[in-house]
């Protein structure tokens, strides 16, 4: 690389966290047979799968590595070292990875606070990136987000892989292709067999040893950790995480969007939901119902990580599916999720056309062509539609934080009582929390308040327009650029 444009980047990153958005050099125009050198941030569940995922295509190659903790790091390599060949340089501190100027592409797999910043400050060091979903935890980033890429002229995809999935893109297709009618309704699934995640007595739980929790935390406000275990169980307290509609559940919401035209985030959004069972320290939801419109197409999402009954182990199941999306055509419905699905005929039973799928292991090639080609065109998570999705999981999380608690009565009577669908839903779910032996006296229901969106300024509206939950966060040093 030339000494001006070493000096562009080191001028680039003197500036990250406190400048604001401006046009800058497009760095990282890889060559058709130039080495890609990939970075990536975050050492935890995804790292460990999308390092050597990256390191295994051909002409790619990751060279460094960071993570707060020291250890996760070490953990990484020493799970791939011998398997992959894997020996990347380890940064405790993402900025270092930023720095170098033998790295094109930064892979982001930190935790959900961090996505936004993570992503922008890549974007300005002239680096091309992909992202984990969800790609943001606040709405209010997005606009960030999608600045960065434009103005730096970035190539980034979003961690959306079942758009990539073998078997749902021949399905979508075939939906398409108006064989078995239009779209009537969509259902999206996410019942995983989760545990509580306890909670840590006073003292609150101290980071461990290995980590620089000024690093762990950036832009999330420093409160005191309740949750039992450091990593992971982040995802279930709103200060780092979202809760599984935007964990696992956006990813079936991204499907949901694309089998309806990806007709953006929706006008408004209901819900309905509790943390039932689990006297822990975890915050959302481990039920949670929304439902809306998709370019007019009814919509109902469900999240349910409670097990059947106490002692099982085994998470419920609605049509033979647990994670997945239910497609319903005036001709049949599709049934499945990642690795593909299949069509029911009308009569509910019989199995008609299978699409085998592949869990969209073609993803990360999917972007590495992208950036070599220096095209967009065909990235299969693009950032504006994975912006689009996550504000759904974002907007059902805002209803819920909003709204008050409900009996189950009425919920029947006066809510639901005009959707014989979510009255379906609420029927399972009473029927499964009796056997939790669930009292509703003590832990209601609670009714989400109606989330409104603009989707031409990409912004709340309404009463819930200025709360606090939208609101990108910051602290210190750790800031988006361009924020007030």
């Amino acid at each position: 690389m030339n000494s001006l444009r070493s000096a562009k980047r080191r001028f680039f990153l003197k500036t990250l966290g406190a400048s604001a958005l401006a046009t800058g050099p497009s760095f990282g125009v890889t060559g058709a047979n130039e080495e890609i050198r990939v970075g990536l941030i975050g050492c935890g569940v995804r790292g460990n799968a999308l390092g050597p995922q990256f390191h295994g295509l051909k002409g790619v190659r990751v060279v460094g590595i960071s993570d707060p903790d020291t250890q996760r790091m070490e953990n990484h390599l020493t799970k791939n070292r011998e398997r992959e060949g894997y020996e990347p340089t380890q940064h405790q501190d993402y900025r270092k990875i930023l720095e170098r100027d033998d790295i094109d592409v930064i892979v982001v797999t930190s935790p959900n606070h961090w996505h936004a910043l993570h992503m922008v400050q890549a974007c300005e060091a002239g680096k091309d990136v992909y992202i984990e979903k969800p790609i943001s935890h606040k709405i209010a980033e997005v606009p960030f987000m999608l600045e960065a890429e434009r103005k730096y002229d970035r190539i980034v995809q979003a961690g959306t892989q079942n758009r990539s999935d073998t078997g749902l893109i021949e399905a979508h297709d075939f939906i398409h292709s108006g064989e078995i009618g239009k779209i009537t309704s969509i259902r999206g699934l996410c019942y995983r067999n989760r545990n509580s995640i306890g909670r840590c007595k006073n003292p609150p739980l101290k980071p461990p040893s290995s980590v620089d929790y000024n690093l762990w935390l950036g832009p999330a406000p420093d409160l005191p950790i309740k949750r039992a275990n450091f990593h992971y169980d982040w995802n279930w307290v709103w200060n780092t995480g979202n809760g599984d509609v935007a964990n696992q559940g956006v990813h079936e919401i991204d499907v949901m969007s694309w089998f309806a035209g990806d007709p953006g985030t929706p006008a408004k959004l209901n819900s309905f939901g509790q943390r039932f069972a689990w006297d822990d320290a975890g915050q959302t939801p481990n039920m949670h119902t929304s439902w809306y419109e998709l370019g007019g197409i009814p919509a109902v999402f469900e999240v349910n990580d409670l097990w059947v009954k106490p002692g099982t182990n085994a998470a419920p199941a609605y049509k033979d599916i647990r994670v997945g999306v239910i497609v319903t055509c005036e001709g049949g419905e599709f049934r499945g999720g990642r690795s593909g699905g299949y069509i029911v005929a009308p009569d509910g039973k019989t199995r008609l056309n299978k699409f085998p799928g592949d869990a969209g292991g073609s993803h990360a090639q999917n972007f590495i062509d992208a950036v070599r080609s220096r095209k967009s065109d065909g990235l299969r998570g693009k950032l504006k539609r994975s912006g689009d999705t996550a504000a759904i999981a974002h907007l059902a999380n805002l209803s819920y934080r909003t709204g008050k608690a409900t009996t189950v009565a009425d919920l029947r009577e006066k809510t639901l009582a005009s959707s014989p669908e979510l009255l379906e839903v609420l029927d399972r779910q009473e029927t499964q929390l009796k056997r939790w032996s669930i009292d509703f006296d003590k832990t209601p229901y609670h009714l989400g308040s109606e989330a409104r969106f603009n989707p031409e300024t990409g912004k709340v509206t309404g009463p819930l327009a200025d709360t606090d939950f939208l609101k990108p966060t910051s602290r210190g040093e750790f800031k988006l650029p361009g924020m007030g």
